[in-house]
């Protein structure tokens, strides 16, 4: 593992690190409720490679499950362990067997009711972004995935804990103790900046364009898919290369423009909320909201995109005026530094 950690670039745990990875190798659950970009999907997959155990972990979109796969390759480097990864468009094929199995509610849950799959078979389970399951709909595939699986050890994971998942905890794993890292609020290490634009299209394109310098690894949120798909062809035919990302195109698509982002083809991407929750490019150094986002939990979760990992990293909001109270909400919850 140390060989595999090195070749990572792990230096040092972190926090959630050093609070999650003895108590799941000492058999507890927990309930860890952290900051995106805090290293918690290493906090599980480690405990994992280093028991032995058995394991299912869930995720709320396919994006997601496909990064934990990569972690997960990349810690198992040195160790032979057999994987699989059930979403949509992946053939699960003899591997049912497979120790460590990475998956969607839906698509698990379908394949079970097949018989393809049996969840009795797994010692520990994981949710992860548990309040994006909840958002998503996914409560009651999880209920029914735990009540046939009925593990050792229960490991969720979330940004926060809304009542309905710590119900949910506490129905499977009352003794799991509780892990509370961090306050539900942007994280410190980005720096907010709120620019005023005169209407809702062409001054924000023009701000845009002002900040897109080649050089910075950038996100940028809008509010609709439409609007993604518009800006992304603006920015083509102005020979600014991008990605996007958005709902309703096809898995193959998406998952074709986030590595091509992820992996350097272009620097930009344009996505809508989709985005804002499950991604990990630990090197992105700004996030735009060409369009301000509708509620404060959205902007935590668009702006933790950035400043991941103990890095340093920028958040610009575009906001017009109809736009200001969510504004004024926002920057009345940001303790960090705001700039106008």
């Amino acid at each position: 593992m140390r060989n595999a950690l090195s070749d990572a670039n792990y230096e040092r745990p972190t926090r959630v690190q050093q609070e999650v990875i003895p108590r799941l190798l000492g058999g507890k659950s927990v309930i860890v409720q952290a900051k995106t970009g805090s290293g918690k999907t290493a906090s599980y997959l480690i405990p994992i490679l280093e028991s032995g155990k058995t394991a299912l972990i869930l995720s709320p979109t396919r994006e997601l499950a496909s990064q934990i796969l990569d972690e997960l390759r990349k810690l198992g480097k040195y160790k032979q362990v057999d994987f699989s990864l059930v979403i949509g468009g992946v053939k699960y094929e003899g591997q049912k067997q497979a120790r460590i199995v990475i998956g969607t509610p839906g698509r698990l849950l379908d394949l079970w009711s097949k018989e393809e799959i049996d969840f009795s078979k797994f010692e520990v389970v994981i949710i992860d972004e548990a309040d994006r399951m909840l958002d998503m709909g996914f409560i009651d595939d999880i209920r029914m995935i735990l009540n046939n699986s009925k593990p050792e050890i229960v490991g969720l994971f979330s940004a926060t804990i809304p009542e309905k998942i710590a119900e949910l905890a506490t129905e499977f794993s009352p003794d799991a103790e509780k892990i509370v890292l961090d306050e539900y609020k942007p994280v410190e290490e980005v720096q907010h900046e709120f620019i005023r634009a005169r209407n809702d299209w062409t001054d924000k394109v023009t701000k845009l364009l002002d900040e897109i310098n080649g050089k910075d690894k950038i996100i940028v949120f809008t509010r609709t898919r439409e609007r993604a798909k518009r800006l992304h062809y603006l920015l083509e035919n102005k020979g600014i290369r991008n990605g996007l990302l958005s709902g309703d195109m096809p898995q193959s698509v998406r998952m074709k423009n986030f590595y091509g982002f992820k992996n350097g083809k272009y620097n930009i991407l344009v996505a809508t909320d989709l985005a804002s929750r499950g991604i990990d490019v630990v090197d992105v150094n700004i996030i735009i909201n060409f369009d301000a986002p509708r509620d404060i939990e959205t902007y935590i979760h668009r702006v933790g995109r950035t400043g991941r990992m103990g890095r340093r990293g920028k958040a610009i909001t575009f906001y017009t005026f109809d736009e200001s109270n969510i504004i004024k909400r926002i920057k009345d919850l940001i303790s960090a530094k705001i700039v106008e």
